[in-house]
């Protein structure tokens, strides 16, 4: 998201991912010290300071969010001359007793570079595991579309009743401004 200034960048960051997630949680974004405007560091956010945000459906879900990013120059004088750039993300869906049913990563500075989604440990038959460890490729993926898998498969109740209105506008926001798919 473009601004004149650092902060305003940041600012235009955070309001569709406050938006995005007031769909289904009452929670607070919070940002790593010096993350609405020192550029040329990797900032960090998550939901709640790290701790699960537990979401409204039959099953008690927990829902988890932390992102990286960077805030950085660009060469677009219509949109500002800052951007902020993600530099990596984790989502990841638990139950109440916080064992995994999926998460997505996307950790460019690890071992797997590329963005890809882990699945809950599950015994499939006798010599069959599903492994939680296992690395399952994906594209990029926006936390509109986890938070819309919530809803929509998870029965997640949403809290806003323009949640699929506010969820298609974000990721029109996120398609429109982010530098690969």
């Amino acid at each position: 998201m473009p601004g004149r200034t650092p902060r305003e960048a940041v600012d235009a960051f955070l309001d569709p991912l406050k938006d995005t997630v007031s769909c289904v949680a009452r929670a607070k974004i919070t940002l790593s010290r010096d993350g609405r405007g020192m550029t040329g560091k990797i900032h960090g956010l998550s939901l709640n300071k790290d701790n699960p945000v537990t979401l409204k459906c039959h099953s008690s879900l927990l829902l988890r969010v932390n992102m990286l990013y960077e805030i950085v120059r660009t060469d677009d004088p219509e949109r500002g001359p800052w951007r902020i750039s993600t530099r990596g993300y984790a989502y990841e869906l638990q139950t109440s007793n916080r064992q995994l049913v999926w998460s997505y990563h996307w950790h460019p500075t690890s071992a797997v570079t590329t963005p890809h989604a882990h699945l809950g440990r599950t015994q499939l038959a006798e010599h069959a595991v599903l492994s939680e460890k296992a690395h399952h490729p994906t594209g990029r993926v926006s936390l509109e579309s986890v938070i819309r898998t919530c809803i929509a498969d998870y029965g997640v109740e949403p809290l806003r009743d323009d949640w699929a209105e506010t969820l298609a506008v974000r990721e029109g926001d996120f398609e429109l401004y982010r530098s690969w798919s």
